[in-house]
């Protein structure tokens, strides 16, 4: 025969009348005060990581300083054609600065075109079957870092080396750019999208290039000789952000080792324009820039914290 236990009779609930709404508030209340002062957990950590965006899965190095503040900049750093996420962060030196000042560096990786080279999408002629959209991939990792990790969205800086520098002016050409500033490193401006550019706004740009630089030649390509596409010499792409930006100040510095640092100004407000012309150096992104105490990515970074927001 088949056990059925008896199932004792429970008291009828009681009603919840306003004296016990009460007291179960004043009982759960420092619970959730407790749990609102609790330090939230970092959705992203510094490392390698892969996300979708655009509708593609994309790789990319994050450097966060422990002790990361609400409103901390963030700064993009693109690798060049055929380099990697990683070689940049080894390369650049952003990674002490980020425990130093409190900012995030994330170093994008590119995707591969149809040879398996790594490369951002910024035009060249080799890449005309090439459909990746770097400008909005750059501009969601953007968004979520920011929001996630509660950056200033009005401190977002791109930088790189290269193909990572012409990724840095193609950000800054944007009709509605996201980015406050920028410092491309031996980087151009494709013609194909060049032409009759003017800035969409108050950004400033620091520039990097070597005169003997025998990938992005000084005088550029109009002519496409190289096969990267038409592109703007050295010199022709600093008038048009001057010119742009309606600059009229203009000072020189002569630097040690063979530099000249030339700095574009105006009195109405903060934009500028500052150009380090190297001599000498070739095609690299150089380890410093005159002080050998201060390496070029302190000079870039210096740059940078110049033009955050004041109201922040």
């Amino acid at each position: 025969m088949r056990f059925v236990p008896k199932i004792p009779s429970l008291p009828a609930p009681k009603p919840w009348t306003l004296p016990t709404c009460l007291a179960l508030l004043v009982a759960i209340l420092p619970s959730v005060f407790a749990m609102a002062d609790e330090p939230r957990s970092q959705p992203w950590r510094s490392g390698t990581h892969q996300a979708r965006f655009a509708g593609l899965d994309r790789g990319f190095l994050l450097d966060v300083p422990k002790s990361l503040r609400p409103g901390a900049p963030l700064v993009l750093v693109f690798h060049g054609f055929t380099g990697t996420a990683a070689s940049m962060r080894e390369t650049a030196g952003f990674t002490r600065l980020v425990e130093k000042h409190g900012f995030v560096a994330v170093y994008p990786m590119g995707t591969t075109d149809s040879k398996g080279r790594t490369f951002f999408n910024v035009g060249y002629d080799f890449h005309r079957d090439q459909k990746v959209d770097d400008v909005l991939f750059a501009r969601e990792l953007s968004a979520r870092l920011v929001r996630d990790l509660e950056l200033d969205e009005r401190s977002v800086f791109a930088t790189g080396f290269s193909n990572g520098g012409d990724m840095s002016y193609f950000l800054g050409a944007q009709p509605q750019p996201f980015v406050t500033a920028i410092a491309p490193v031996a980087g151009t401006m494709m013609a194909n999208w060049a032409g009759g550019f003017r800035p969409a706004r108050r950004l400033s740009m620091l520039a990097i290039n070597a005169v003997d630089d025998r990938t992005t030649l000084w005088k550029g390509d109009p002519e496409n000789r190289d096969g990267w596409g038409a592109y703007l010499g050295t010199e022709a792409v600093i008038d048009l952000w001057v010119e742009g930006l309606s600059l009229r100040r203009k000072k020189n510095v002569l630097l040690p080792g063979g530099l000249r640092r030339t700095r574009w100004t105006t009195a109405t407000d903060a934009a500028e324009v500052v150009f380090y012309r190297r001599e000498t150096g070739g095609h690299e992104w150089p380890a410093h820039l005159g002080d050998p105490k201060r390496t070029t990515a302190e000079v870039v970074w210096g740059f940078f914290e110049t033009h955050r927001p004041k109201s922040r």
